[in-house]
């Protein structure tokens, strides 16, 4: 007895199959490619934006370093450090000073006026019976270890009043007044000191 097998069907149930499975492969591959160019699109802007941010950070920093080296290279830096050390010298108690100043004074010398510059700098004007008291005055403050500098810019004679020619009546001879004219430049360190000692000194005494 003969038996007929068709195996068409069966044929067409494999290709089938294999189509089914070629279209999933097909469709994940298009669907991961997909993926990984949203992906890489994704990273790219955001390699992009921190690329920029950075290129805005050197610029940033170029321009205060360029800042800064024009800065130390005007004259802004050194008055800067003209300013600070003025600061730290300044002020000073004038009336220390001016206590030293009269202690120098001849018996009939007397101090008319006193200005004080803050670049340590100062004018007297002070009166003298004779030339040769200014020129010893002079020669006071230059020995004096609380000033730096000290010059005569000028001596000239004043006239006495009337009231000063009554007082003077009985002597024999009337001289005139002399009123010099000196600029001093302060030791500023030494009248430091002289302040610390002075302070040192009355907080001494409180405590006794």
């Amino acid at each position: 007895m003969l038996v007929d097998i068709n195996l068409l069907p069966q044929n067409e149930k494999r290709s089938r199959r294999w189509l089914y499975v070629v279209i999933g492969v097909l469709s994940v591959g298009i669907l991961a490619v997909m993926i990984l160019l949203i992906l890489a699109g994704t990273i790219g802007k955001d390699v992009d934006v921190l690329t920029a941010e950075l290129q805005s950070t050197k610029q940033l920093r170029a321009e205060k370093e360029q800042s800064i080296s024009d800065f130390e290279s005007s004259d802004a830096w050194v008055q800067l450090e003209s300013a600070v050390s003025w600061a730290e010298s300044y002020p000073i108690d004038t009336v220390p000073v001016l206590e030293h100043l009269v202690e120098l004074l001849p018996e009939r010398g007397f101090l008319k006026e006193f200005t004080y510059a803050e670049d340590g700098r100062s004018q007297l004007s002070i009166q003298f019976d004779t030339s040769s008291e200014a020129a010893y005055y002079l020669t006071h403050l230059k020995e004096s270890k609380y000033i730096q500098d000290a010059t005569l810019s000028s001596l000239a004679t004043e006239s006495i009043s009337e009231n000063d020619s009554q007082s003077a009546v009985n002597t024999e001879t009337i001289l005139p007044r002399y009123l010099g004219q000196f600029e001093i430049t302060l030791n500023r360190n030494e009248i430091k000191k002289m302040e610390t000692e002075e302070s040192s000194d009355k907080q001494g005494g409180d405590s006794e």
